[in-house]
């Protein structure tokens, strides 16, 4: 067992101004966990039910290897569905090892997509290990996971299997993206088909290709058939080349949703992220090459806040792997090629005329932490439906807004052991 990586996140009102670009109009304070132990996990699945936290599949180790033997070795893939308790705080185990393996193996897979939707999480793709094929793959699944059957099943030691149902769709083999929903179609963003062992020479050990797409359909789910209907993908191999990016749930001047794509990699001529956002909303897709993101351009924690009053969208990222990193001593950014992890805490902000702007907070993580890890809700009394917070419904003062959980606490900025 691990010390528990979870920092309590606070907000609180603020009214300052950063050294690159205005602060947003609120602070953040976060505090770890102490004095518990839980598992050490990222690249999970996540999902809840009441004050149930459950998660799948994803790594039990750091960052992945960069030769052939320890890219991503069998023995730290996560073979158990977790659930935790969050009033007890007590972690409870469910194996995966009496599934079949083609219902297993997506299940234990890393980066999948996810999105849950009710009661039920639904998981797509993912990469891993292919039991049946004896090779690394990336899944073409869709598994549908009933969320408080499980829970339950996992924390009185039941079989997990009555409660999860699969589907295979070769539109589905993706990992590295983000699932999200707006409205009744779900929206799958970018990422890649990665089939073969990972830093293995080229074809035909392995081949790797990016999506270069959203992809839109509806689930048609009545408890016992799943399907992927209404399938339409919009393509872009310039703009849409991206994996392993953020995905925000976002809310649009005038009070629509929409989901903003920040981030990812890798550009086609070089190993540096792509910077310049992108809206994905029920009318399109739009990127703004007016803007070029500074920070935090691999999956990290984030969290939304939208000001119904000046219909300002404000994405936080909570550390993670960057293009630039801020010294708060000489109080400078500074470009690394390597693009190393950090432990800045930065806002983007799109304002109501469209313009975007970045500041970088006075806080910082207590670690090289975020990359991989997820911010969880205390509370969903304060957010919109799509989950993203409602500023002027928050009180006036110091709140519990939510935790930081799991994720790569990295000892190096650069590609050192984590």
């Amino acid at each position: 067992m691990k010390k528990y990586a979870t920092l309590f996140l606070f907000m609180a009102f603020n009214t300052g101004f950063a050294q690159f670009g205005q602060q947003p109009p609120f602070t953040l304070d976060l505090q770890p966990a102490t004095d518990v132990s839980l598992p050490g996990l990222h690249s999970f699945a996540f999902a809840e039910y009441g004050t149930k936290w459950l998660f799948v599949g994803g790594r039990t180790n750091g960052l992945h290897g960069m030769s052939s033997n320890d890219g991503f070795p069998l023995q730290y893939a996560n073979n158990n569905i977790v659930v935790i308790d969050t009033l007890t705080w007590q972690t409870y185990y469910g194996s995966l090892a009496a599934l079949p393996d083609t219902i297993a193996d997506p299940l234990r897979s890393t980066n999948m997509q996810y999105y849950q939707d009710g009661d039920y999480l639904y998981m797509i793709g993912g990469f891993g290990w292919d039991s049946t094929q004896s090779r690394y793959v990336t899944f073409s699944t869709l598994t549908a996971i009933r969320v408080d059957s499980v829970v339950n099943a996992v924390m009185n030691a039941a079989p997990v299997g009555p409660h999860i149902r699969q589907i295979r769709d070769t539109n589905l083999t993706v990992c590295g993206g983000e699932l999200n929903k707006l409205g009744n179609d779900y929206y799958l963003l970018f990422g890649h088909d990665f089939q073969g062992r990972y830093t293995d020479p080229p074809t035909p050990l392995f081949t790797q290709e990016y999506c270069n797409q959203v992809k839109r359909f509806t689930i048609a789910d009545d408890g016992v058939n799943l399907a992927v209907q209404n399938y339409t993908a919009f393509t872009d191999t310039v703009n849409y080349h991206r994996r392993d990016l953020n995905v925000s749930p976002v809310v649009l001047p005038g009070g629509a949703f929409a989901l903003g794509a920040y981030g990812g990699v890798f550009q086609y001529d070089v190993n540096l992220p792509y910077r310049e956002p992108i809206t994905v909303s029920s009318s399109g897709v739009s990127v703004n090459t007016a803007y070029q993101q500074a920070m935090s351009h691999y999956t990290c924690a984030l969290i939304p806040i939208f000001d119904t009053l000046y219909e300002d969208m404000y994405v936080t990222f909570l550390g993670g792997i960057s293009l630039y990193d801020y010294n708060p001593v000489s109080q400078t950014v500074t470009l690394d090629s390597l693009v190393p992890f950090i432990s800045d805490i930065t806002t983007l902000a799109r304002r109501a005329n469209g313009t975007v702007e970045e500041a970088v907070l006075p806080l910082q993580l207590s670690g090289l932490l975020g990359a991989n890890a997820k911010f969880i809700y205390s509370s969903y009394q304060w957010t919109f439906p799509n989950d993203v917070i409602d500023f002027w419904r928050l009180p006036a003062q110091r709140t519990h807004i939510g935790y930081m959980f799991g994720g790569i606490r990295a000892t190096g900025t650069n590609l050192l052991p984590s």
